[in-house]
């Protein structure tokens, strides 16, 4: 179409369109838009979004209101099934003078017209009970006025050669037009000449039979169709028309998506013959995986278009693999895409999984790439695609997550994910990739052999990109892995609050298993127990000491199960026992006047500066108080770098002590960490108060935390949490529940060593790195996400020896 006559001509068939009524659907003028356009610009050009939007704007005499419309053009319907109908019929007979015409232009430019046209009646709200109609009930005559004579005519749509008696006008002629759609789009995905390779038939002319054949080699297939250029973007035309077709959830309102009924998924996956089911899973998870095996033909970002041919059908296949195995059928339906990935179980597959997944993933974090570092893409544009398929794998086929495991794998993966999450974690538009890479980890923490896995040794560490690094870095992959985590969860995007829960869990579920942390790991870990701790976090909304119960959780898992193999680690909280001490002193009085005396100090602090606080000094109304008026009374507690440990207790007050706040009179970290109504009273009184005994229930909920850890030295609030006033009664719910017996415990035997104590560490008392962490059934409960219950042995003994004494 390139001469400016013919698209001028083109332009005004457009036209027509929407200013003439009722065309006849026999007319042969329908099959210039199958025939002339040459490209899919032409038709993106050409078919305008004014164009569009007018032809699903219609204002019927009756109904002159706009809104009350409840059908598009008629035209729109005739367009609709005589496209359909000649994609059909090329599919199924022969049409041309000359039998060895290719199909394809005609079967190209009607997917791209009703991938053009799809989105505008999905986007069009009046237009939903006509779609549905339209699409989705048996299919029925179509009708339209003869001008000669005023009478209606009626034709089979598809067929516009076969005419319909009156009698039968109300008779279906076959399935829903949306399901006659998808089975031709899924035939044309492995239609000979079109989307695989020219195939000749007993006749010697070209074959019209789909060819259900796996396209590249690896699942299902020791060898290719041997696709060439031509069929690869034929084969992307199709998947856009079936991802367009398949997307009528974007117009759902968010709260409602997972309710509504996506028709052709539903018909996808759940009606589909089984053999189509595999072939189709495993052309799109091949394609995928042998991308880019050759790592030194990445793709260079010179700023311009990329010229990697193959991208396009990758990126279109892995999107429409995602679309197929997330989808959740209503009822409970069983998704048969799903399944077919969930029953995966040969060596070799995994093995070929786990290379094309990690070639993708692997080649902004590669070493080899550093010479042309600043030539590449930072990201692989298809990353976050995989990301997802690499979760959706780990979640539906255990025994692709145990492979991976057994095979420490495992590890290399957790290097890969944590630089994805470490590199989009400041930018907000990458948020779902950092869910992506935690809900990763999550997944892969349940596993116990993972947090085993995880004792190894890192040894490459200086070969890693510079975003990954940790300064000064030595220890083992647990190490590692906890330092990433206190980056992310003292962020300082607010977007990533919601995944404070996820990511202590996953501390939490490798707890029971590392041993030998690090010092510096260790003070991370106590540098969030003292961020967590502090009033201003605990009494800032409703749900925040959940946070600090599930790293307590954490931490007494660490001590319960791998005391003797932690040593540095219980030296760090040994050293920070005053910590814990003020926090199980943190009664509901000292949390209220811990709140008041907040409340003078910022009111004392706008004074100063000539600013007045909009909070009431003395209530409980400084919980409320906007960030901009609130005062840094805590920042002498580290938040953001490593917890200081002294060789003693002396260092550690004298340490804190250089470190008081710039807007208070010098004092040090440790009374600030003590509620107000403790710092008078003297060890043993304080060590006389009962220590809370029942161990709050660790949750997951993804909407748990809204404080950021890189402000929780102030009262943080929420839109959802700004009218919440903390109240004695919902003190109580969690303050003497606090699992804070294990540590306090392991303090006081470290404080007060005796006889005793060492006898029954020598009879085994204390356990060891290969004692047993659950009883009968933790295997299971594991793998479904939950904590692991320790075996208090130790605990137990020492509190026998402390009554003894």
């Amino acid at each position: 179409m390139g001469a400016s006559e013919s698209k001028l001509e083109f332009k005004e068939d457009i036209f027509r369109l929407a200013g003439e009524e009722d065309i006849a659907i026999e007319s042969q003028w329908w099959t210039r838009f199958l025939q002339l356009p040459e490209t899919a610009e032409d038709v993106q050009a050409l078919w305008s979004t004014t164009d569009l939007r007018s032809l699903t704007l219609n204002t019927p005499t009756d109904r002159p209101l706009p809104n009350t419309q409840t059908s598009p053009k008629k035209n729109v319907e005739t367009l609709i099934y005589r496209t359909i109908g000649r994609l059909l019929t090329l599919q199924t007979r022969r049409v041309y003078s000359d039998p060895n015409s290719p199909i394809a232009p005609e079967v190209l430019n009607g997917v791209r017209i009703l991938t053009r046209l799809l989105p505008y009646i999905y986007e069009a709200e009046h237009l939903h009970d006509w779609e549905e109609q339209f699409f989705w009930t048996p299919r029925k005559p179509v009708s339209y006025v003869d001008p000669k004579n005023n009478k209606s005519k009626y034709f089979d749509g598809l067929d516009e050669t076969k005419s319909v008696s009156e009698e039968q006008r109300d008779t279906p002629l076959g399935p829903p037009l949306g399901e006659q759609l998808v089975d031709i789009l899924i035939n044309y995905l492995f239609f000979p000449n079109f989307t695989l390779p020219a195939r000749k038939d007993v006749n010697g002319l070209p074959e019209l039979k789909p060819s259900y054949i796996v396209w590249q080699s690896g699942i299902g297939a020791n060898k290719g169709v041997g696709m060439t250029k031509e069929n690869e973007k034929n084969a992307v035309e199709v998947l856009r028309l079936l991802l367009a077709l398949s997307s009528r959830a974007l117009y759902h309102a968010a709260g409602i998506v997972a309710e509504r009924d996506n028709k052709p998924l539903t018909y996808l996956t759940t009606q589909c013959d089984r053999q189509i089911t595999l072939n189709t899973i495993c052309s799109l998870l091949n394609t995928v995986l042998k991308y880019n095996q050759n790592p030194w033909t990445f793709p260079i970002d010179l700023g311009g278009p990329t010229k990697d041919t193959k991208q396009p059908l990758v990126t279109s296949c892995l999107q429409f693999l995602l679309v197929l195995i997330t989808y959740p059928v209503p009822n409970n339906g069983a998704n048969e895409f799903r399944k077919a990935l969930g029953r995966l179980h040969r060596a070799e597959d995994f093995q070929f999984i786990v290379e094309g997944l990690r070639q993708i993933l692997i080649q902004p974090a590669s070493g080899m790439f550093r010479p042309v570092q600043r030539l590449t893409s930072t990201v692989p544009p298809i990353a976050p695609e995989t990301l997802s398929l690499f979760w959706e794998l780990l979640q539906c086929n255990k025994r692709f997550r145990s492979y991976l495991i057994d095979t420490d794998r495992a590890r290399d993966f957790v290097v890969l994910v944590l630089y994805y999450a470490i590199e989009a974690k400041d930018d907000p538009a990458k948020q779902g990739t950092v869910r992506m890479c935690v809900f990763i980890l999550q997944t892969l923490s349940v596993e116990e052999k993972f947090g085993q896995k995880l004792n190894v040794p890192f040894t490459f560490h200086e070969t890693l990109p510079a975003v990954l690094q940790i300064a000064n870095f030595h220890g083992s992959y647990a190490d590692f892995l906890i330092g990433h985590i206190h980056t992310l969860l003292t962020s300082s995007n607010r977007g990533l609050e919601s995944l404070h829960p996820a990511l202590l869990a996953i501390v939490n579920n490798i707890g029971p298993y590392v041993q030998d942390l690090q010092r510096a790991t260790s003070s991370m870990l106590l540098n969030v127990f003292v961020s967590m701790s502090q009033p201003s976090f605990l009494l800032a909304n409703e749900s925040n000491h959940l946070l600090l119960v599930s790293l307590l959780d954490a931490i007494n898992a660490i001590l319960e199960h791998q005391y003797e193999e932690n040593r540095r680690f219980v030296e760090v909280i040994v050293k920070s026992r005053k910590r814990f001490e003020a926090l199980r002193d943190f009664t509901v009085d000292g949390a209220l006047a811990e709140v008041d005396r907040m409340a003078m100090e910022r009111k004392d602090a706008g004074e100063a500066t000539g600013h007045r606080s909009p909070a009431r000094p003395g209530s409980l109304d400084s919980t409320r108080a906007p960030a901009s008026t609130r005062s840094s009374t805590l920042n002498n507690v580290p938040e953001d770098s490593a917890f200081s440990i002294g060789d003693d207790e002396e260092d550690e007050e004298e340490q804190t002590s250089n470190l008081s706040s710039p807007t208070s009179a010098p004092t040090s970290a440790l009374d600030d960490a003590v509620p107000s109504q403790s710092r008078n009273m003297s060890e043993k009184a304080r060590g006389k108060q009962p220590i809370g005994q029942t161990s709050f229930s660790h949750t997951t909920s993804r909407n748990t935390s809204t404080t950021s850890l890189h402000a929780l030295h102030a009262l943080q609030t929420s839109t959802s949490h700004q009218n919440f006033t903390p109240t004695p009664e919902w003190l109580h719910t969690f303050l003497p529940h606090l699992p804070l017996h294990t540590i306090l415990t392991t303090i006081n035997h470290a404080k007060e060593p005796h006889p005793r104590a060492n006898k029954a560490e020598d009879a085994g008392a204390v356990p060891s790195a290969t004692t047993k962490h659950a009883g009968e059934g933790g295997e299971e409960e594991a793998k479904e996400g939950k904590l692991l219950p320790g075996r208090f042995c130790f605990i137990s003994q020492m509190l026998i020896d402390m009554v003894l004494l």
